[in-house]
Order: structure tokens, then C-alpha cells, then sequence
């Protein structure tokens, strides 16, 4: 057998193979949508049981107020019948009957002499019927509202050359753990922070306001000795004051601020990615409402409307009014599941609302607090907002997405950390500083490659760069970089390839030619928002993975004019594959495993050779990508049935409403 004949049978049998694991993958993923929708059925069974549940307690609690009313009435009737039997009228009449029919008996003329004499009436019954209560059937009866422990992930470790002693809650000094070497943990009563502080001198003390049982007074005097920054942080829970023994001062908020008569500058709380993030988790969404927190009442504008609306409320110190819907508080590492099992948060606390909306949880406020969702200043307002977000998951979804956009636009732990190094005075070693990107693209159609060139533009991200290949077009690639820098981007690169070439071997020409960390494919005809390189750069902050993409995703059908949402269930977790089009790639990683030299499937290729070598593919949100797919197919290089599509999606709307998806 020649050589040539050899290599075209090894090609085959991975052909044969890659379409095996292709069909495998599918009746995976078939299956894996059957699960999900079997799982919903009885979420929605379970649901329906617990209202009939509650119907139950109703009629049971009426039947009981009804027999307590009837059995009043009888205790009332026969009360008003004794006192008329015991009045004098009553038993002189009795008396008289008595005589008239027996005129010479005795014992008439005594009952008349009795008749005469007073008799104290009975006892009137009280004036309302017994109160009676409807059967107690608590949330944590009816529901299973316990959620496993979140998985706390070791690093990585933003800072690792500044070392930093922490004073914080927990769930403060845990998140902060990420941002630097962190020196915490200390046991009141013992001299051990002395002992640590010798042998590993921090760079600088934070102590947050909790209540430690440590000597702060000690440790700040120490760190003046030793000529270490300090700085307070007033989170408004605790003792505030040990602020004066510190070099700075911070609060996060105007009204913390102004419990320090010296002032503070403002640092508000933040969201840690790798601890606040959208990924998915099982029983996601399954319950409507939680407020989590101990009972506070100004937010009686959010807790007033919530129990008709299914509220669990996670806390202690709630009136009585509330008591069915109180569940016990969990551990700080079981609420980051347990948060995500809700539709909506009511935010108790100035903390919650930024590690809410992290997790793509939406959030609805008091009139007084910061946050990244509707407020609300009385109870009419509350019940309004609530019903909204309950009845429009659409509205919730996009709500939580523009949320979790500003968290990671300016409101990390990583931003508040930098603005603490920059005010002791000590230097960030990482600062934020947007990676430079590079987008790939292969195209054989003239026609697409200003359409291209519109859709790289657009995006907010910068550095940006552009790398097109120009497979068999005869186009100048000058005439291209003009068009591409008169739309508005600073770092094009425009290649050519011969027709020969297959797409695999164009793209890694592309690759080649590419300078970003990070490194993207695209298609010349798919749409895509002006957000979509941020977004899925902000997912590499907790996704753990080498490849960040869509998965689940819009799709214009050109030959019905409706626009289909794939694979809705397939947003905010790993994954097996992504879409071709819509991937984002750490580039020294693709560069190592590069594109197989096909003429179709080496995206396909590439997700098979990296879960092969366990690197983790990461589906981020559904919204920034749209695929279209016209009416001709032969315009495709992947041909399927528009029906097909149809069958791996629902039909979220027809036309196309640019603002619902690339926003």
C-alpha cells in the first residue's frame, strides 16, 4: 500500500470515527434535554402538590372557623334559653299555670312562693367565637431547601507577591483570599498574629469592622512600630472604634462614612468570580423568591408582598405574620448554591446585591440601598416589581446579564483590592489591564467581508485585533486593511490563501498572524453584539477552562423569518463542544493544538483532541451571538434542515429584535 493510500485510510477511520462519536454525542446531549425536561415535569408536580397542600390547609383551617362559629351560636342559643327560663316572668307563669290546675295542692302555692324569690342568671358565653388556626404547614415541611456546600475553589492567587493580614467575617475574608497572600485565621485569646506577623511580615493590615476577639489595638500598634499601612474598613456590622488607630479609613457607604468624624473614603463591597459566578447548578431556578438575612424592618416594602408570592425567607427575628416561610440560615458556603436555586433575591444587606448579581441571580432593593436591580419604596411598589420579574423569565435574564456585566466592568474584589494598594501607597503588581485580543476569520465570500469588518468594530473590547484570510479571493488586501481602519480598528491583518487550502490550514494562518492572549474564531456571516468579546472574556475569571463560547444561542431562520433559541438549556456550564462561529480560545493553548487541516469539522476536531486531554470547554450566556441561517442552505458549509433546528430549540420570537439578543 503507498503511503498516500495509507494516510486517505487513517483519514477515513477518523472520519468514521469522529461521525460515531458525533452520533454518540448527540444521543448524549438528546438524552441530557429529556432529563431536563422529565426534571421540570416534576419540579412542576412537586409544585402543584404543595399548592393543593396549602389548598388543604385552608379548607381545614374554614371547616374549623365554620364548626367554631355553628358551635357558638348553638353555646349562645342555649345561654339566651336558660336566662329566659331563670327570669322571674318565666317562673311566675310557670307558678300560676301550676295553681290554676291544681287550686288546692300545696305544692303549687310553694312553687309560686318560689316563683317570687330572684335566681342569678347563667354565665353569658363570650362574645366571638373560639379562634381557631390553620393546620402549621412551614416551607421546610412541604419543600427540600437544603443545597450542597459550593465548591471552593484553591486559586489562583491575583497577588501572590503581596502578602496581606486580614481581620474580616468570613465570608469578606474568604473572598478576598484570591486577591493575595493571605495572612487570617487568628484565635482570639492567644498571641499567635504576633508570632506570624514576625515570621512573615505583611505588607499591610485590613481589618474589616467584626467582631474578632483579637487585640486590633495590639496588631495596629505593631504595624506602626514596623512601619506596615493599615487600613479599616467599615462594612457596618460590628465595633467601628478601633478606626482612629488606622492610617486610612474606608466605608462602603455614605451612611457608614459618616459614623467617622474624621470621614472615610468610600470602598463598597464587590463580588469574588471565583466564588460569585453565574455557573449552573442543579435545582437552578426552582423556587421563586428568597430573602436572606435576619429581619429587618425597613424592608418591609420587599417581605410584605412576598408569602403570597412563595417567599422563603432565610433568617432569624421575623414578626409572626411570617412564620410559615422562615427556614433556617445556612452555612456561608451552602447559600452560593443555595442562591441560585431562586428566581429572585430580595437583598437584605449591602453584600448581597453585588454577589447576587455575580451569579446572574436578579435582584430587587429597598429605595435606600445600592445594587444592580429595581428598588422599591413601599409594599403596592414591592408586589408590582415582584409579579413582573416572577412572570417573565426574559425580564429576569436580562436584567441579571446587564447586572453581572457591571460587576465585572468595575465592582470585583480585584478593583477594590487595587484601590486599597494604590491608597497605602504600595504597588498593584496586577493591575486590571485589559489582554489584548486577537479574532480569526476565514472567509471565501467577498460580499461578507465588510459585514465582517462591521461586526469586529462594534465591540467594545480594546486592544482589538483582526486577522482575516482571504481564502482563494482575488481582493486587494491593502483595499481591505482601509476598510477595516475606516471603520474604526487600529490592528488589522489581512492574509491570503490558496483555494486549495482547506478551512483548517486558513485558520491556522490566521493563528499564526494573531498577537492577543487570547485568541477568537468568527464567522463572516453571523451576528455578533458589541459586548460579546467582553462577556466572554469576563468568563475566564471562574469558568476553569481553556475555551470559552456560546452554545446555547439564537438562530435566524431565514425561510420561516423566526428567530430560534438552540440549546436553551445549554448556558453557564461545561460543555462538550461550542459553536464554531462564537469561541474564545487562550491563544498559547490553540496555537499548541492548532486547527486539523479539514475541509469542515475542525472546530469539531479541536473540542474532541482537548476533551481528550482534559482541558474544559466553558458555554457561557445565550445573548451577543446570533447565527443566520438563510434560505438557501448551499450558502452553509454545515447544511441542516431548518426543521432540525427547529427541533433542537423553540421559536423565541418572529422576525428579528436586534435589542432582545445583542445587547
Amino acid at each position: 500500500m503507498t503511503q498516500a493510500g495509507k494516510f486517505g485510510d487513517d483519514a477515513a477511520t477518523q472520519r468514521e470515527r469522529a461521525d460515531r462519536l458525533a452520533a454518540e454525542n448527540a444521543a448524549v446531549r438528546a438524552r441530557l434535554d429529556e432529563v431536563e425536561h422529565e426534571r421540570r415535569d416534576r419540579d412542576r408536580h412537586v409544585e402543584l402538590l404543595r399548592r393543593r397542600l396549602a389548598e388543604v390547609a385552608r379548607e381545614l383551617g374554614d371547616t374549623g372557623r365554620r364548626a367554631a362559629e355553628q358551635a357558638h351560636r348553638a353555646e349562645q342559643a342555649e345561654w339566651q334559653a336558660e336566662a329566659m327560663r331563670r327570669r322571674r316572668r318565666w317562673r311566675l307563669g310557670e307558678a300560676l299555670t301550676a295553681v290554676r290546675r291544681r287550686p288546692l295542692a300545696a305544692a303549687s302555692y310553694r312553687r309560686f312562693a318560689g316563683a317570687l324569690r330572684g335566681r342569678a342568671l347563667p354565665a353569658a358565653p363570650p362574645d366571638a367565637p373560639k379562634r381557631t388556626r390553620r393546620p402549621e404547614i412551614r416551607v421546610a415541611d412541604t419543600e427540600p431547601l437544603d443545597a450542597p456546600a459550593a465548591a471552593i475553589p484553591d486559586g489562583p492567587v491575583n497577588r501572590p507577591g503581596v502578602t496581606a493580614a486580614v481581620v474580616a467575617s468570613p465570608a469578606v475574608a474568604l473572598a478576598l483570599r484570591y486577591e493575595w497572600r493571605q495572612l487570617d485565621g487568628f484565635r482570639p485569646g492567644t498571641d499567635d498574629w504576633r508570632d506570624v506577623f514576625e515570621a512573615e511580615r505583611p505588607d499591610l493590615l485590613l481589618v474589616a469592622s467584626a467582631a474578632s476577639g483579637l487585640p486590633i489595638e495590639e496588631m495596629a500598634a505593631w504595624c506602626r512600630e514596623h512601619r506596615v499601612p493599615t487600613v479599616y474598613w467599615d462594612t457596618g456590622d460590628g465595633p467601628h472604634e478601633h478606626a482612629a488607630l488606622f492610617d486610612h479609613v474606608f466605608a462602603v457607604d455614605q451612611a457608614t462614612a459618616a459614623r467617622h468624624a474624621n470621614g472615610a473614603r468610600l470602598l463598597p463591597f464587590a463580588a469574588q468570580p471565583r466564588l460569585h459566578n453565574p455557573i449552573r447548578v442543579p435545582g437552578q431556578g426552582r423556587y421563586p423568591l428568597l430573602y436572606e438575612g435576619d429581619y429587618d424592618e425597613e424592608d418591609e416594602p420587599l417581605l410584605a408582598p412576598a408569602p403570597k408570592l412563595g417567599a422563603h425567607f432565610r433568617g432569624h427575628g421575623f414578626p409572626h405574620k411570617y412564620r410559615q416561610r422562615v427556614v433556617a440560615p445556612l452555612p456561608y458556603e451552602k447559600s452560593l448554591t443555595a442562591r441560585k436555586h431562586y428566581q429572585v433575591l430580595l437583598a437584605a444587606d449591602g453584600r448581597q446585591p453585588y454577589e447576587a448579581a455575580a451569579a446572574g441571580v436578579p435582584v430587587v432593593l429597598r429605595r435606600s440601598a445600592p445594587g444592580f436591580g429595581p428598588a422599591v419604596a413601599d409594599a403596592d411598589e414591592g408586589r408590582t416589581v415582584l409579579r413582573a420579574l416572577l412572570a417573565a423569565p426574559e425580564l429576569r435574564d436580562r436584567q441579571a446579564h446587564l447586572a453581572w456585566r457591571d460587576v465585572h466592568a468595575a465592582h470585583t474584589y480585584r478593583h477594590r483590592v487595587g484601590t486599597l494598594l494604590e491608597a497605602v501607597g504600595l504597588r498593584d503588581p496586577a493591575p486590571i489591564v485589559p489582554p489584548p485580543v486577537s479574532l480569526v476569520l476565514s472567509t471565501n465570500r467577498p460580499g461578507q467581508i465588510d459585514h465582517a469588518i462591521a461586526q469586529t468594530a462594534r465591540q467594545t473590547w480594546r486592544p482589538l485585533q483582526l486577522v482575516i484570510v482571504l481564502h482563494g479571493l482575488d481582493v486587494e488586501t491593502a483595499a481591505v486593511e482601509k476598510r477595516a481602519r475606516e471603520a474604526g480598528l487600529d490592528d488589522v491583518v489581512v492574509l491570503t490563501a490558496d483555494r486549495s487550502l482547506p478551512l483548517g490550514a486558513c485558520l491556522n494562518l490566521g493563528l499564526d498572524a494573531a498577537g492577543g492572549a487570547y485568541v477568537g474564531k468568527m464567522d463572516d456571516d453571523e451576528l455578533y453584539g458589541p459586548h460579546y468579546v467582553a462577556d466572554l472574556v469576563a468568563a475566564f475569571s471562574y469558568a476553569d477552562a481553556g475555551v470559552v463560547g456560546k452554545l446555547a444561542h439564537y438562530a435566524y431562520l431565514e425561510s420561516v423569518g423566526a428567530t430560534v433559541l438552540r440549546w436553551p438549556d445549554h448556558e453557564h456550564r461545561h460543555v462538550d463542544h461550542l459553536r464554531g462561529g462564537a469561541l474564545l480560545a487562550e491563544a498559547d493553548l490553540l496555537r499548541t493544538y492548532r486547527f486539523a487541516d479539514l475541509p469542515r469539522g475542525e472546530d469539531t476536531d479541536l473540542f474532541r483532541r482537548l476533551r481528550g486531554d482534559g482541558v474544559r470547554l466553558y458555554a457561557a450566556d445565550r445573548y451577543s451571538f446570533v447565527t443566520v441561517r438563510h434560505a438557501d442552505p448551499s450558502k452553509h458549509t454545515w447544511q441542516p434542515d431548518d426543521r432540525r433546528l427547529l427541533a433542537n430549540g423553540r421559536v423565541a420570537f418572529y422576525g428579528f429584535a436586534e435589542e432582545h439578543v445583542l445587547f
